[in-house]
């Protein structure tokens, strides 16, 4: 049989003197080298309530590491890079590319992460967590609170060039205060196969000096090697990340080569106050090439600062049972709730194949259209509602990309329905479209032909006008 675990309690491992004031949360003790002992004796490791200042921690195979909930914090020593991990599993180059080499089975949880960023300020590399070379690791109701980089690190290691992989990571009801919206990420990913994020909230994340590749969880594999699949976001909040060019959640493919990044699914998540909902940072692609399957679905977007979900040229995805709001409707600068395709650094990037069925816009101030489509192969928009577009409900772009790769066919537009609840200010009706052209992001008369497609059976209300401002677009399929 198995030896039964070996529980320490850290208060044992550190100065009787100290012991009643780390419970009063009044020691500044530097409590490293006591919690370190007690995790490198036991596999069982109690913190119990109270402020433990500590530099960095390094966890081992086979590890419990648990507080009484958020009483139980671990706080930044101080700015130094001594700090600049608080808990870890392999630095530098530790660990190997062999999975089965991982450090394995770790479980951590009710504690409370501090890294003092109101103090201390951003700094890019100081996390609270960092994983390598890790499997079978659960994270459950721990507080990451005042990060000055990224809250939790999934990564391939601290050197640039290391090639690392974690495996079957869970966090799970946790959550990630940036506190003062001066820091990275909360969640971080570089290199995970089979993450799940379940019951976590994430808030006041962000940095308004940053201009990218900032949010509450980041997909930002390095190398053509680094792996991100199978991932499930669940039951989540993103609240207030809304500093400029901030998401909730951002993915990105750059990387993929072969089978390495695919498979995303991100359901029954509320979108609140966001400048991005979901930003998807993509190459190029084509039918042909491996599909990223981003699922997204029965997810509520309240009052995103710009887009809900901006796909760029991702294939295969799927949003449905969705809910996009403005409130009060019309409200906030302008910004698409769903925009396909993009045109970066001159390099035109189509969507590829996307399903948007099933869900309701209301009260969208687009730039484009509620639904806008830069470049799209292959497209069914069916089944929705738009309730109160102030501009086109889906509005396609006629102007030329700059390496005249952009494409927009085989759509397929059926079944939405499309009506008003309200008016304007004035008593007017509200300036709605079903159908839109525009051209360098400005409505125009447009003249289109859409090869290989349909438009049929929408349910449009009386006095809402199908196609915004007399454009032409003819759908070239056949029936």
């Amino acid at each position: 049989m198995p030896a039964s675990p070996h529980t320490v309690n850290v208060l044992n491992f550190l100065p009787e003197a100290e012991r009643a004031s780390i419970r009063a949360g009044t020691s500044t003790y530097d409590c490293t080298s006591g919690i370190q002992a007690a995790i490198d004796s036991g596999d069982k490791v109690l913190i119990p309530a109270g402020i433990y200042h500590v530099r960095q921690l390094n966890l081992k195979s086979n590890l419990e590491l648990y507080g009484e909930g958020p009483t139980s914090e671990l706080i930044a020593y101080d700015s130094s890079v001594a700090c600049e991990f608080m808990l870890v599993t392999y630095v530098r180059d530790g660990g190997t590319p062999n999975v089965d080499d991982n450090m394995r089975n770790i479980l951590v949880h009710d504690l409370k992460l501090n890294g003092r960023v109101s103090e201390f300020t951003y700094s890019q590399y100081f996390y609270l967590f960092a994983v390598n070379a890790t499997s079978d690791l659960t994270v459950e109701r721990v507080v990451f609170y005042g990060f000055r980089g990224d809250g939790m690190y999934v990564g391939s290691g601290t050197l640039k060039t290391t090639e690392r992989h974690n495996q079957r990571v869970i966090v799970r009801d946790c959550l990630f205060d940036g506190a003062v919206k001066d820091n990275r990420n909360g969640l971080s990913i570089i290199d995970c196969d089979q993450l799940t994020v379940t019951g976590c909230t994430f808030t006041n994340i962000g940095n308004s000096k940053l201009s990218h590749s900032v949010g509450a969880i980041d997909f930002e594999p390095d190398h053509n090697w680094s792996i991100y699949r199978n991932v499930l976001i669940s039951q989540c909040k993103f609240t207030d990340i809304d500093t400029v060019n901030t998401a909730g959640i951002t993915f990105f493919n750059g990387h993929q080569s072969g089978e390495n990044i695919h498979d995303w699914k991100v359901t029954n998540c509320q979108f609140t106050n966001c400048y991005w909902g979901i930003c998807c940072a993509t190459k190029p692609k084509t039918a042909e090439d491996v599909p990223d399957n981003l699922s997204v679905l029965n997810c509520q977007f309240l009052n995103s600062v710009r887009f809900d979900i901006t796909l760029g040229g991702l294939s295969y995805t799927q949003i449905s049972k969705c809910t996009f709001e403005r409130s009060p409707p019309g409200s906030g600068p302008g910004g698409d709730s769903i925009r396909l395709g993009s045109n970066t650094w001159r390099t035109n990037k189509n969507a590829i194949n996307t399903v948007i069925t099933g869900n309701t816009f209301n009260g969208i101030r687009p730039q484009m259209g509620a639904i806008g489509v830069y470049g799209a192969k292959g497209l069914v928009c069916a089944g929705n509602t738009f309730i109160d577009i102030y501009g086109p409900c889906v509005s396609f772009a006629e102007d030329e990309s700059d390496d005249a790769g952009r494409y927009i066919g085989d759509v397929i537009i059926s079944g939405n329905k499309v009506r008003r609840a309200g008016t304007l200010s004035s008593g007017r009706a509200i300036p709605m479209s079903f159908l839109g052209t525009n051209n360098q992001l400005r409505v125009v008369k447009g003249n289109m032909s859409l090869q290989g497609s349909f438009n049929y059976d929408n349910d449009i209300q009386q006095g809402i006008v199908e196609i915004e401002d007399a454009a032409d677009i003819q759908f070239m399929g056949t029936r």
